[in-house]
């Protein structure tokens, strides 16, 4: 009785450690926390592609100025849409929204360290195809 006691005690005490260290170790890091959190891309960005100030700086700006473009785009589908624009024009105008993201998030790479720029457009460029071209993407992270 007393080893069935003390082995299930020890059994639950190494299932406790062994949730510990899994918890730790699949946890993101804080600041990519609080940035889910605040729901804020371009903080994400930062720190999960570890950019520097100057890094981050040009990104931003390019960010901002990709946004003028992307709105234009989603506006001329979103048209196209209401006034039930034949398929082949919608399909047209979404190919060209989606070249335009697929090069800007090229160019958003081509800033990172190599390393860091191949992971971010394994992470984008997949969801360019899915993109359901309702308006400008968002700045908010959902997690």
């Amino acid at each position: 009785m007393k080893n069935r006691l003390l082995t299930g005690l020890l059994i639950l005490a190494a299932c406790a450690v062994a949730y510990g260290v899994f918890y730790v170790a699949g946890r993101e890091p804080k600041a990519v926390r609080e940035a889910l959190a605040a729901q804020d891309a371009m903080h994400w960005l930062r720190v999960e592609f570890k950019l520097d100030d100057t890094q981050f700086a040009a990104i931003q700006r390019l960010h901002d100025d990709y946004y003028i473009e992307c709105t234009d785009h989603c506006a001329a589908i979103m048209e196209a849409r209401e006034r039930s624009a034949p398929a082949a024009e919608v399909a047209r105008l979404e190919e060209i929204c989606e070249s335009a993201m697929t090069a800007h998030f090229r160019r958003v790479a081509a800033l990172m360290a190599p390393a860091e720029g191949r992971r971010y457009l394994e992470i984008v460029l997949p969801r360019v195809a899915n993109y359901a071209h309702h308006g400008a993407p968002s700045v908010q992270v959902h997690p």
